[in-house]
């Protein structure tokens, strides 16, 4: 029996079943697998000729590693299952965490590399999870907004004040380390805000809580 056959109120709990956007952060796992193995491999390679007793392997000597996004197959069968199935898709909420590094001298990688920019520009609901200021992770994905937004819920989950650096008072000329990240916290917020505010989308700022499981 073809699929179209079932009644659409069935197929749109099979789309609800099979798509998800949080399936990216396998993508996340893939990299920080795929990163350590290299990086042992070379470590090994190198031990084993005798290059010194403890070598030191240049992270930015290795491969640079890249990983491949797929599409569900459930919208690759035909246009009308795609055009009923997109719409489930880009109600689901969305939670975002910072992307990792392929290797420590490196800078993130592309939220890009693991979401399609269409994706991104489509989803209705997003939780950006942050534990760190990340400016580079959160202006990219701001640009990437800046040039097609549809969300109409935007949480952002941040650390305490206190664990942010947020209030350190210091004169000018001289910074702390926590004083540092409480700057490069203030320029995150504030982009986020003001981006809100400009495309009129309803804004949730909350402490990061371990028990928080996004939004609903």
């Amino acid at each position: 029996m073809s699929f179209l056959f079932l009644p659409p109120e069935l197929r749109l709990q099979i789309y609800t079943y099979l798509l998800d956007p949080n399936t990216y952060v396998t993508g996340y796992t893939n990299i920080t697998r795929l990163t350590s193995t290299a990086y042992e491999d070379a470590h090994a390679d190198a031990l084993a000729s005798n290059e010194s007793d403890r070598p030191q392997i240049p992270s930015v000597s290795l491969a640079r590693i890249y990983i491949t996004r797929r599409t569900p197959s459930i919208l690759l069968l035909n246009r009308q299952i795609t055009a009923e199935a997109l719409p489930v898709l880009y109600s689901v909420p969305l939670t975002l965490t910072g992307t990792p590094s392929t290797y420590l001298s490196m800078r993130q990688m592309d939220i890009a590399e693991f979401i399609s920019e269409t994706l991104l520009q489509r989803i209705k609901v997003v939780a950006l999870r942050l534990t760190q200021p990340e400016k580079a992770f959160v202006l990219g994905l701001l640009d990437i907004w800046g040039k097609g937004c549809a969300l109409t819920r935007l949480v952002v989950e941040v650390p305490r004040d206190e664990d942010r650096g947020v209030g350190d008072g210091v004169g000018p000329g001289w910074l702390s380390l926590e004083a540092r990240r409480g700057r490069h916290w203030g320029v995150v917020e504030s982009r986020i805000r003001t981006f809100a505010e400009v495309l009129r989308i309803p804004l949730e700022m909350r402490t990061i809580e371990t028990s928080s499981d996004g939004p609903e």
